[in-house]
């Protein structure tokens, strides 16, 4: 019998541990396969937007940005993707820190075969999870559930809604949601929340005399220095 096989990338500077961790991912448990390695955190989210892993290990200090902004920056565009960091510094704040941004778990380097292995056999069992209610439910196509999350969007992109409140809505889990959707977009839907948002708000500035901050309620956003900064990240101009 083939088993699954999850798809790991892994980040971390210093080439001779990465490959180490590598090897011992594929002893501790056969499930899972390194699939990348990035030598900073930069070129660990670009390998992620390309490639979906299912988890993501990140050493904590490495150049560029640190794995502490790394597993921010994916759990805010890919909830549904695994993070588990690891580092040589065995200091409280960087576990916290790490659990804050919704890491599954931690661990110390020398990264310790039995320990890493209690962490993918029990990701192995959550992702499985996963996987079966991706498929129990054959009244709802994904397809169909996709096209309805966005309509959903397009009818209430204008209140405060989030994710979550979108994944309470179809009765579906944060994971699944956002695996069938980008899987059927190429989209996260927290990304295609926002994108839709200032595709609004860009018509907005240009045909109406409203202020910025009327815009900024208009598209869901209660903070008017949040719509701004939200704008030109993903425009590259300011509102205004």
């Amino acid at each position: 019998m083939m088993v699954r096989k999850f798809r790991v990338i892994i980040a971390e500077d210093e080439m001779m541990i990465a490959k180490n961790i590598a090897a011992n991912v594929s002893r501790a448990n056969e499930a899972f396969e390194v699939i990348s390695i990035a030598p900073n955190g930069q070129d660990a989210l670009a390998s992620v937007q390309e490639l979906l892993p299912d988890v993501l290990m990140s050493d904590i200090k490495m150049p560029v940005m640190d794995g502490l902004a790394l597993i921010a920056e994916v759990n805010s565009k890919f909830p549904s993707i695994k993070t588990v960091i690891f580092s040589g510094y065995d200091d409280f704040e960087f576990v916290r820190a790490a659990l804050q941004n919704n890491a599954s778990d931690y661990l110390l380097k020398p990264v310790n075969h039995a320990e890493l292995k209690v962490i993918l056999d029990r990701l192995e069992r959550e992702l499985l999870a996963e996987m079966t209610e991706l498929s129990a439910d054959r009244n709802n196509n994904p397809a169909e559930v996709v096209q309805r999350v966005i309509d959903f969007i397009h009818c209430n992109y204008n209140k405060p809604i989030s994710l979550s409140d979108i994944s309470s809505q179809f009765g579906f889990s944060l994971s699944y949601l956002t695996k069938i959707f980008t899987v059927h977009t190429g989209t996260p839907p927290s990304k295609y929340l926002k994108e839709h948002r200032m595709s609004a708000a860009k018509k907005l500035l240009i045909t109406s005399t409203f202020p910025i901050s009327k815009i900024a309620e208009k598209v869901g956003y209660s903070d008017q220095f949040h719509f701004s900064k939200t704008f030109k990240n993903l425009v590259g101009k300011s509102p205004k």
